[in-house]
């Protein structure tokens, strides 16, 4: 394999396995993460929102984070179950867009905000599908990545993480403490989304790191690690797992942080590896991803108990 195919998969890779001997990161590009301020926002004077159309919706921001990742996995590993999983995962969005339409009751007059800003994601998220689509296309033509289809794609990613992410937030601070009162498994749930989007982004710096060489992406990972502790840390210290009905959940939280902290250790591997040699072997990367997967597998047990019991 050349070193231009090296470098034009360097590009696509984002959360999957880097290959060893690939020259050293491009430093003219970024990973991008939800935290641009979205192009319309629910205007402040808008009623609290019901909690359980803010769990359908930060369920539909997690699986439209894992079809990014399966996106520029397909083209890296070329293996069609990965464009399968994707296709899979927009379904699903599809699915829980139309339950949150509803939920949240969109169609009336004093939602009128919510829905303008809903309608701008889902336009970002007509945008990034038709530019995957592209992006596959051009790979299956003589499976070859090409620097410009993961430039043009990561701007579709860009356009709509930056508006979704932002959205999900702003939609979970307005559900009230009032209508949590009763409802802890909500409550509970809820911060087990807030979570994910920490984690998430999380695995992306990591990538980010060992793909662009800036010191900045390697921090801010840490940073999200770290973050995800402190969340960690006060749900178990809640009172919502004291209960004698939950605690059965105590031992899915445990093997949660458990994955948390090994996936942190296979990320200081690649880490050092990258910074000793400039590029990242095919096993420490594949332990890596090993440990992500063992860690989203454990925060998918704990949230389904949790919405089991609501």
């Amino acid at each position: 394999m050349s070193i231009q195919t090296f470098l034009v998969i360097s590009l696509a890779l984002v959360a999957t396995i880097l290959f060893a001997g690939c020259i050293s990161p491009p430093s003219g590009s970024e990973l991008v993460t939800p935290t641009a301020t979205p192009a319309v926002t629910a205007s402040p004077e808008e009623a609290a929102v019901p909690v359980d159309s803010a769990i359908t919706l930060g369920r539909m921001h997690g699986i439209m984070m894992e079809a990014i990742e399966e996106a520029l996995a397909y083209p890296v590993l070329n293996e069609t179950e990965e464009k399968s999983d994707f296709e899979t995962r927009l379904a699903e969005f599809h699915v829980l867009a139309d339950r949150f339409a509803v939920e949240a009751a969109l169609d009336e007059p004093g939602n009128a905000g919510t829905r303008e800003a809903f309608d701008s994601v889902l336009a970002r998220h007509g945008e990034f599908v038709e530019a995957a689509d592209t992006f596959f296309i051009a790979y299956e033509t003589d499976w070859t990545v090409r620097t410009e289809d993961v430039t043009v794609f990561e701007v579709s990613i860009d356009a709509f993480t930056s508006e979704f992410g932002p959205f999900t937030k702003n939609y979970f601070d307005r559900v009230s403490e009032a209508d949590l009162d009763d409802k802890d498994h909500a409550r509970s749930a809820l911060a087990l989304l807030s979570m994910h989007r920490d984690i998430m982004e999380g695995i992306e710096e990591a990538f980010g790191y060992v793909l662009l060489g800036d010191s900045e992406e390697k921090d801010e990972f840490f940073q999200k690690m770290q973050d995800f502790e402190v969340a960690g840390s006060a749900f178990v210290d809640s009172a919502y797992l004291a209960k004698p009905e939950n605690s059965e959940l105590l031992n899915s939280y445990m093997t949660m942080m458990d994955a948390r902290d090994r996936m942190e250790l296979a990320a200081s591997d690649m880490f050092d590896e990258y910074e000793k040699t400039g590029a990242v072997s095919t096993g420490i990367a594949m332990a890596f991803e090993i440990e992500v997967d063992s860690l989203t597998t454990a925060y998918d047990t704990l949230l389904e108990e949790v919405l089991e019991k609501l």
